[in-house]
C-alpha cells in the first residue's frame, strides 16, 4: 500500500475535489441553462428523476439564499435612511440674537434644527398652512442674528439639482383668494406671512471667518416657496419660479410645481463673496448665519436641510427601492 504524505493526501484530495466540482458545475450549468440531461446509461431513468429533484432542491436552495441576502441589502438600506436624514439637517445651535420685533414666546433656536413641521398643530403642513407654533420656529428680528451648525458638512456641488447646496424653511403661506379654507383654495402666488424681511446669509468653514453669499443672487428668506411636509425637503424647487407661477393654482397644481420638492428657498456655496465683493472658493461649510438687516421685520425659520450629494442619494433610494421591490417579491 502506498504511504502518501499528508501534503500528497492533501493535494490528492483537492486535485479530486476540483474535478468533482468542475463536473457539478458543468453539469448543473448546462442542466440549468440548455436543458441538458445528465445519466448514466446503467442507471436508467430513476437516475434521472433523483438527478432532477436534487438540482430543484438546489435551486430552491439558492433561491431562498438570494432572497435571504435581498432582505439583509433592503434592510441595511432602509434602515441607514433615517441616519442619513437626520444628519442633513442643522445639528447645533452655534449662537442666536432675538434681535427686535420678534413676537413673544418665539425666541428658541432650538426649533430651527431637525427638519422643516411636518404637522403644525392642528393638520398637516402645506403651502396654505405653514408652521406657526412657537416649538417650531424661531425668530430672528432686526439687528437678530442665528448661526446654525451641521454635522453633515454642506458641500459644493454644482451637480445637485438647479446647482444648489442647501435649503432654508421658514413661515410662509400663500394667500387663499377663492374664499375656500376647506380643501379647495387657490392662491394668486401672494403670501399671507412672511416674505418680508430682509436676511443676510453667510457660511462658513470654521465658525470664525464667515462669507456673506451674493445678496443679487440669493433669494429672500421666509419667503417662496412655503413649506410642504409632504414633500422631499433635501431637494429644492426650481428656482426660475416666481409667484405669478403659482396665481390661479389649488393645493394639487402648486405640488406639481415643486416637482416632488418640500419647498423653501435654495442657496449656493458658489455665490459667496468676501468683503470687498470678491468671489470665494469655498469647497464645504459646517456652519449656517442669518441675520436681519435694519429693515424692522422679523424672519422666522423653521429648518435648513443640506441637499445630499449623489453617493448619498444612491445610498438612500436603493435601500428605499429594494424595500419596496422584496416586498412586491
Amino acid at each position: 500500500m502506498a504511504d502518501f504524505s499528508v501534503k500528497e493526501k492533501d493535494e490528492a484530495s483537492l486535485s479530486d475535489g476540483f474535478r468533482q466540482d468542475s463536473l457539478d458545475a458543468f453539469i448543473l450549468r448546462f442542466a440549468g441553462v440548455w436543458r441538458f440531461f445528465y445519466f448514466r446509461l446503467r442507471a436508467g431513468l430513476s437516475t434521472i428523476k433523483m438527478f432532477s429533484e436534487d438540482f430543484r432542491r438546489t435551486k430552491l436552495k439558492d433561491q431562498h439564499m438570494k432572497k435571504k441576502l435581498f432582505v439583509s441589502l433592503a434592510l441595511a438600506g432602509v434602515l441607514s435612511v433615517p441616519v442619513i436624514a437626520r444628519a442633513q439637517f442643522a445639528s447645533s445651535v452655534a449662537s442666536y440674537t432675538e434681535g427686535s420685533g420678534v413676537v413673544s414666546g418665539y425666541n428658541d433656536p432650538g426649533a430651527a434644527l431637525g427638519g422643516p413641521t411636518i404637522y403644525n398643530g392642528y393638520q398637516n403642513t402645506d403651502p396654505f398652512n405653514p408652521p406657526y407654533l412657537a416649538s417650531d420656529i424661531v425668530g430672528i428680528g432686526t439687528d437678530g442674528s442665528l448661526t446654525l451648525q451641521f454635522n453633515t458638512p454642506i458641500q459644493n456641488n454644482p451637480g445637485n439639482p438647479f446647482g444648489l447646496d442647501f435649503i432654508i424653511f421658514g413661515h410662509a403661506g400663500f394667500n387663499i383668494t377663492n374664499g375656500d379654507y376647506s380643501g379647495g383654495g387657490i392662491t394668486d402666488g401672494t403670501l399671507f406671512t412672511g416674505g418680508t424681511s430682509d436676511v443676510r446669509v453667510s457660511v462658513s468653514a470654521d465658525g470664525t471667518t464667515f462669507y456673506t453669499l451674493n445678496p443679487a443672487l440669493t433669494p429672500q428668506v421666509d419667503g417662496l416657496f412655503p413649506t410642504d411636509g409632504s414633500g422631499n425637503p433635501f431637494l429644492p424647487v426650481n428656482p426660475a419660479l416666481t409667484a405669478a407661477d403659482f396665481a390661479g393654482q389649488d393645493l394639487a397644481g402648486i405640488r406639481a410645481l415643486y416637482n416632488g420638492s418640500a419647498g423653501g428657498a435654495g442657496f449656493s456655496l458658489a455665490w459667496a463673496i468676501d468683503s470687498n465683493g470678491q468671489s470665494v472658493s469655498l469647497s464645504s461649510v459646517d456652519y449656517v448665519r442669518l441675520e436681519v438687516l435694519n429693515d424692522g421685520t422679523p424672519a422666522y425659520i423653521d429648518a435648513i436641510s443640506v441637499v445630499p450629494e449623489p453617493a448619498t442619494w444612491a445610498l438612500i433610494l436603493t435601500g428605499a427601492g429594494l424595500f419596496l421591490l422584496r416586498r412586491r417579491a
